[in-house]
């Protein structure tokens, strides 16, 4: 420890002397960032060591007697239930349930609580075998339940598995064996338990069907198989031993888990979605050079397009790296090699090495600042080290966990690890997010680069918290597969820090995943940079997206807003299809409206050839628009007022249509001066239609911006309610609670969906001139209807493939609701010029719509309301079968 303390020293006192050369920023505030954040992350493993050691040295009793002659009274029933339909793998719950005399020696221990010793040993005695004290595919949704009477002690143990993947697995009392094609259950006793009455046994198999049965069940009736007077158990086999034939789904489901060609299959299918997107963003990047917005290509378009460009090979680059290589480069090998070299054989070596290789381009990439590069670099290097000669550090050369005295040591430097890893792809992403949105003129282009003085104390008090949450996980998980072992034993903490710094190992491997996962908030922020930058080019005559805009659009919409389908069968092998049926989705929804809506309609008796609406409209144009339209409501209500009129009704009645007459001629779209007699607007549209599609704002860009805005507002409560659903279900808690990226999902679930609110208002308010319809909730149900059509054909295969479907419905009804708001807003802020003239908007909604139509929409919102306020409550009950 001493030469390591040295050698620490040396290394931190030529770090600063580098960080003199190089010109690093110095100050006391980040110099004290950096110091909490060391001081802190130090502690943390003060504690968590000087906890292992205390338990370790806390001395090894002798082996547990459990005294069996004294349970030959006890009493046994075991329950087992399959559940396969909707279900992505199929599961089994099963209720052990053990009544032991009050005479036996451990029955008061059942009594204290969980942390006791005593406790484990009796509870080591009743639910298991030796052999199987760590059981990690067995998960508990609570502690045992205990019940004493005066001459009884009952106890209920509950367990959970999921048939996920092949393998042998001890859960509870039985064993469970799933192959390919057949899912062998069978009945251990516990050692103290064999002599005991076993009472009764049932089975429900959930619809499926058995191929082998033994013994001869007492009454077996639609799947239910019960076995009563089993007695004691005898030798070493089986009580009871059942023979199941899975479905081709669940077969398949668990076959991709474990099967070689299926891994590297699937592999291929999600790297093929990711490298799809950045094939579109690329292409259209080139196109927006190639075609700018204005006679000539401006300097801010120039540099949007090409930093899109860069972000689009670097991700193509990237997803090759990371969910190609990093997650196959072994079982391809395997595959196309007959006898692999064994160098390929470590297990995280090289997913760890490529992890830390694409994070150094991540950074670099991004062209940051020389500090920010140089620490980047270094951090690389050191990780790179630690891969690559693990021996230098205490580490076995296949990198695959640590074990004996030095296993603390070896934890130490593999939480270093992860936390190199951290770093580079979080500063690696940070950068290209700037970066971006910088180039795209999202930004003030006063804006400083982002300098290590700022960047690192950030990034460094979040890495932290992400490792802080990853260790206090693991050590959960630990707790969880371990609950019955011995913690006195010798041994034990060694084995406890081995088991996390495999762990801690798995989750440095599985960060560059994770994070490159998430780049799809980076490739819609390159998109809108985009669109903002053609934006701010010269003003063109078109006030509609060009047809570049619109593809950039499209490619937006599958990549923020369309629902992500799931695998299917545990595969992802079709997710580049989505991208291409999400594009077409948008175009399908814009052939719509090129007929439909009401700008892209001509005048009336004019043929193809003449301009559309949108083609005649300027911002003083809209102007003299707005006035028209009060003067069209205005004349509306007197002639609903004169049809309840006396005798001079029918004179005045022709004098109002005939100066609504004219509100339907439009100025001629060449010459508004010349006495040319007007063009009629089109059958059924009236200046308040035209205005209504018009939008709040002279640009459609400015449109979407408002747009977006309104609907990330209105999805505030949407996204809370839709990241409870998703995490509210005990099992879910049950299964996140001990992830190692767990707490970091359950944020970025409250984000992913206010993205999701803010694009789809943002491609609302960008084609707000181009939807069919005359009203904004028109619109709004049109976009929604594009998103339900992408649902419903991933629904056919959830279908086919008989597994959940996830919260879809409550997705479209929130999706419906959000989009239905932003629009009604968007309608209020086209007249906000007479907002003065209104208590509310609520009362300049009633006079734009006019009474009747606004009662229409006021019910409309309401029922939208009272549909999702009956999903929600049919979900969070406990019938919920597609949840």
């Amino acid at each position: 420890m001493r030469r390591r303390a040295a050698r620490e020293t040396v290394t931190a006192d030529a770090r600063a002397h580098r960080t003199e050369r190089v010109g690093w920023p110095r100050g006391p505030v980040r110099w004290g960032v950096w110091r909490c954040c060391a001081v802190l992350l130090l502690t943390c493993l003060v504690c968590w060591r000087g906890g292992w050691t205390a338990r370790a040295a806390a001395g090894a009793p002798a082996a547990d007697d459990c005294h069996v002659a004294q349970l030959a009274t006890a009493h046994t029933r075991v329950d087992l239930q399959l559940v396969n339909h909707a279900r992505s793998n199929a599961e089994a719950t099963g209720l052990m349930t053990v009544r032991v005399p009050a005479s036996w020696a451990y029955a008061d221990d059942l009594l204290l609580s969980e942390d006791s010793e005593h406790y484990r040993r009796a509870m080591r005695c009743l639910l298991r075998e030796p052999r199987t004290m760590i059981r990690p595919e067995e998960w508990r949704t609570h502690s045992p339940e205990i019940n004493a009477e005066a001459s009884w002690v009952e106890v209920r143990y509950e367990t959970l598995f999921h048939f996920a993947s092949g393998g042998h697995f001890d859960v509870g009392p039985w064993a469970m064996d799933v192959h390919s094609k057949t899912w062998g259950l069978k009945l251990a006793a516990p050692p103290a338990l064999k002599g005991a009455h076993w009472d009764q046994v049932r089975i429900d198999l959930g619809g499926l069907k058995a191929s082998d049965v033994a013994p001869m069940p007492s009454t077996a009736s639609k799947g239910h198989l019960t076995w009563t007077g089993l007695g004691a158990s005898a030798g070493s086999r089986p009580m009871v031993a059942v023979q199941v034939d899975p479905p081709w789904q669940r077969a398949w489901a668990a076959a991709n888990a474990t099967s070689k060609p299926w891994l590297v299959a699937n592999a291929a299918g999600m790297t093929t979605w990711w490298v799809g997107t950045s094939v579109v963003i690329v292409l259209t990047a080139v196109r927006a050079r190639r075609q700018p917005v204005g006679p000539e290509l401006t300097d801010i378009e120039r540099s949007s397009s090409t930093a899109q460009w860069w972000w689009g090979v670097i991700k193509a680059v990237l997803g090759i790296m990371v969910l190609l290589l990093y997650k196959a480069l072994t079982n391809i090998a395997e595959i196309a090699m007959d006898k692999p070299p064994g160098w390929l054989e470590y297990l995280f070596r090289w997913p760890v090495l490529i992890g830390v290789l694409a994070g150094c381009l991540l950074v670099v990439s991004a062209r940051p600042k020389k500090s920010v590069q140089v620490v980047s670099t270094v951090i690389a290097l050191a990780a790179g080290l630690v891969t690559v000669v693990p021996a230098l550090f205490g580490l076995p050369a296949r990198l695959d966990g640590v074990s004996g005295p030095s296993a603390s040591t070896g934890f130490s430097v593999l939480l270093v690890l992860a936390a190199a890893m951290q770093w580079l792809w979080l500063a690696g992403l940070a950068l290209w997010g700037w970066r971006l949105a910088h180039e795209g003129g999202l930004l003030r282009p006063a804006t400083a680069p982002w300098r290590l003085r700022r960047l690192g104390p950030a990034l460094g008090t979040v890495i932290v918290l992400l490792i802080g949450w990853a260790v206090w996980s693991l050590d959960r998980k630990w707790q969880r597969v371990s609950w019955l072992t011995d913690q006195h034993v010798a041994g034990y903490h060694d084995r406890h820090v081995a088991a996390l710094a495999h762990e801690v190992l798995s989750f440095a491997a599985q960060i560059p995943t994770w994070y490159y996962t998430h780049t799809w908030v980076l490739t819609g922020l390159a998109i809108v940079a985009l669109l903002r930058a053609r934006d701010l080019a010269p003003t063109v005559p078109f006030a509609s997206p060009t047809p570049l805009d619109r593809l950039l659009l499209a490619a937006f919409f599958a990549v923020v807003v369309a629902w992500r389908q799931g695998s299917y069968v545990g595969s992802q092998t079709l997710a580049a299809i989505w991208l291409l049926l999400d594009i077409a989705a948008l175009y399908g929804l814009l052939a719509v409206g090129e007929r439909r809506s009401v700008l892209t309609q001509h005048f009336e008796g004019c043929d193809d050839s003449s301009p559309q609406l949108c083609e005649t409209i300027t911002e003083a144009e809209r102007n003299h628009l707005i006035g028209l339209t009060r003067r069209f409501r205005e004349l509306t209500a007197a002639l609903r007022a004169v049809d309840q009129g006396g005798g001079e009704a029918a004179l005045r009645r022709h004098a109002l249509e005939k100066e609504l007459r004219e509100l339907h001629r439009w100025r001629h779209p060449n010459d508004p001066r010349t006495g040319a007699r007007r063009p009629l607007l089109p059958p059924h549209v009236n200046v308040v239609d035209v205005a209504l599609s018009w939008g709040p704002h002279a640009k459609w860009w400015d449109n979407a911006r408002h747009a977006a805005v309104l609907a990330a507002t209105f999805g505030v409560p949407c996204s809370a309610l839709m990241a409870w659903t998703f995490y509210s279900p005990e099992s879910a808690w049950l299964h996140w609670g001990v992830y190692m990226f767990g707490a970091p999902e359950m944020l970025f679930m409250f984000v992913y969906w206010e993205l999701v609110w803010a694009g789809a208002g943002l491609v609302l308010g960008a084609l707000w001139r181009l939807l069919p319809g005359r009203r904004g909730p028109a619109r709004a149900f049109a976009l929604t209807l594009a998103y339900t059509l992408l649902v419903g054909l991933g629904l056919i295969g959830s279908l086919i493939t008989d597994q959940e479907i996830g919260n879809i419905v409550v997705a479209i009804s929130f999706m419906l609701l959000v989009l239905t708001l932003t629009s009604l807003a968007m309608d209020a802020h086209t007249f906000r010029s007479e907002q003065r003239f209104w208590p509310n908007r609520m009362g300049l909604l009633l006079s734009i719509y006019q009474i009747r139509g606004f009662s229409a929409q006021v019910a409309y919102v309401l029922m939208q309301v009272v549909a999702i306020l009956t999903i929600l409550k049919f979900f969070v009950s406990g019938d919920a079968r597609w949840k």
